[in-house]
């Protein structure tokens, strides 16, 4: 069995909902806040980042690469959702998990924090939900849902099966959980079934330094295989989000290629199911077809789609992302060629 191994680390840094300052729908541009933020949550997020082994140095990553709209991880510290943990079935994963959560003005018991991982396997002692998981034995006697400031703890997971395989979500789950969440600390697991294999990653970044949210000056061309990943959360102060970003020309515009296979992968980490609607494209479910799909309360579902295929319409071009149940909550696909690329604005 293959064994992966990922180097996790929880931080606190300010995070920008509208890190490109505009809202697209309107041709808004927005203000700045005292702290050079445009719209900032009013206190510092949970972020769950990638590391080298041993936790040397940073190793973020998009979350997904064909965005035209994430910022630079590096730059914001990590990604909300946090860092993707992926594998195949038939992998063996360890996870080690630091907890650096530095807040001031907060008691340390406060400052704890597990992980509790949806849909893979793993024994009561790593399934960090509070307060059941047991203390670990080989590990100090710590336990995966009281992870405290400066202390670390080894999560072992396996997929040896094909009903691991899709889209999980994993969260904080101490007992202070729910605030946690609130504040950015989940994230991803993608398993890949045997023969699925990862989406290529743009050889150049998407978006250039002189582009702005509008006007693209040279788009990769999009592969021929490629997966998005979405989640809809709501962030303490600032309400619902995908993928930590509100506001269009904010959220993820992902792209794709004309007549090519994109995999969408879809997670809700609200209290409450959400829909998700793509326009212009349908996916199978069962022996039907549909083009909208009620994601409950901490579930997910994948699907796949042949790209710009709608009917009278279909082509290159923008294609929202909407949900009828936050309804101002909008992302799109792009569907292009790569080379120069304008999108639209609400502004007259």
């Amino acid at each position: 069995m293959p064994r992966l191994e990922y180097w996790f680390q929880i931080e606190n840094h300010p995070w920008d909902t509208a890190p490109n300052g505009v809202d697209r729908a309107t041709g808004e541009n927005l203000p700045r806040a005292a702290n050079g933020l445009y719209r900032p949550l009013p206190q510092e997020a949970l972020i769950i980042r990638r590391y080298t082994a041993n936790w040397a140095s940073p190793d973020d990553r998009p979350i997904n690469a064909w965005d035209l709209n994430e910022p630079n991880p590096a730059q914001t510290h990590g990604t909300i959702p946090g860092a993707t943990v992926e594998a195949k079935v038939g992998d063996e994963i360890i996870l080690h998990f630091r907890n650096m959560d530095l807040r001031a003005n907060l008691p340390e018991a406060e400052r704890a924090h597990g992980l509790h991982f949806h849909g893979i396997q793993h024994a009561n002692l790593a399934d960090g939900a509070f307060p059941f998981a047991q203390p670990d034995a080989a590990q100090g006697g710590r336990r995966g849902d009281r992870v405290r400031p400066n202390e670390t703890f080894d999560y072992r997971f396996t997929v040896p099966h094909l009903s691991t395989a899709g889209v999980w979500a994993y969260h904080d789950g101490s007992a202070n959980a729910a605030a946690s969440i609130a504040l950015g600390a989940f994230g991803a697991v993608i398993v890949r079934a045997g023969g699925e294999g990862k989406a290529m990653v743009p050889a150049t970044p998407v978006r250039g330094p002189n582009d702005t949210p509008t006007s693209f000056a040279n788009v990769p061309q999009p592969p021929a295989a490629d997966e998005h990943l979405i989640v809809f959360h709501e962030l303490q102060g600032v309400g619902d989000c995908l993928n930590g970003r509100q506001l269009v020309g904010n959220t993820p515009s992902v792209l794709g290629r004309l007549n090519t296979r994109i995999k969408f992968r879809v997670l809700n980490l609200t209290p409450r199911a959400q829909s998700f609607h793509l326009h212009g494209h349908r996916w199978r479910r069962g022996e039907d077809w549909t083009d909208a799909e009620l994601v409950p309360p901490g579930g997910g579902f994948s699907f796949e789609i042949l790209a710009g295929t709608a009917e009278h319409g279909g082509g290159n071009g923008e294609w929202a992302i909407s949900s009828a149940t936050a309804p101002g909550l909008m992302g799109s696909l792009v569907v292009t060629e790569g080379g120069m690329l304008t999108l639209a604005s609400g502004k007259e």
